[in-house]
């Protein structure tokens, strides 16, 4: 396989990220469970195995990334062989010393392959030339390869929010501090 190429993308790019199969496919996903003693609530997450694979439209659709797009403060694309296969989107506007991650997207057949690993990283790289302190990444909880991806590469969950996604599915949050 060709090295991954890394670029800043721009509006002329666009065409091209959007054409991307955004849709997932797991055969795990997480479950919420709850549970209330006295005046404390306690959350946790477990995954559990589904009965055939699930396949997942992406959580935002063309309108919505199209809007995001314009009000990043980053996206990286990557390439191979001059043919967009990944791109992830960042602002560090919203949240203090932070560079949220709203979309990590990768072609579907080159998945399990590294490269949002690469994109993770660029975006560590980029988060500490801004001197900004940590990396949030925002995803569906039914979005488990996403999980285990940034599980992997050393993030922690630090949240949820319920009906987060313009889609309604529910948003798990995991944080990797830089500074």
């Amino acid at each position: 396989m060709a090295k991954l190429k890394v670029l800043k993308a721009n509006k002329n790019n666009y065409e091209e990220m959007i054409s991307i199969d955004h849709s997932i496919t797991s055969s795990h996903a997480y479950r919420l469970q709850t549970e209330r003693d006295g005046q404390a609530t306690t959350f946790s997450f477990q995954p559990v195995k589904l009965p055939r694979e699930a396949h997942l439209s992406y959580m935002r659709d063309k309108d919505s990334l199209l809007k995001s797009w314009d009000d990043a403060s980053q996206i990286f694309m990557g390439e191979l062989d001059e043919l967009a296969v990944s791109y992830v989107v960042v602002d560090a506007s919203t949240l203090p010393l932070t560079a949220r991650v709203s979309d990590l997207v990768v072609m579907p057949e080159l998945r399990n392959k590294g490269i949002g690993r690469t994109m993770l990283a660029v975006v560590e790289s980029w988060t500490i030339e801004k001197h900004l302190e940590r990396v949030l990444i925002e995803m569906p909880m039914r979005n488990y390869p996403m999980v285990e991806l940034a599980l992997q590469c050393g993030y922690e969950l630090c949240g949820f929010m319920d009906a987060y996604f313009p889609n309604g599915d529910p948003a798990l949050f995991y944080q990797k501090r830089l500074a």
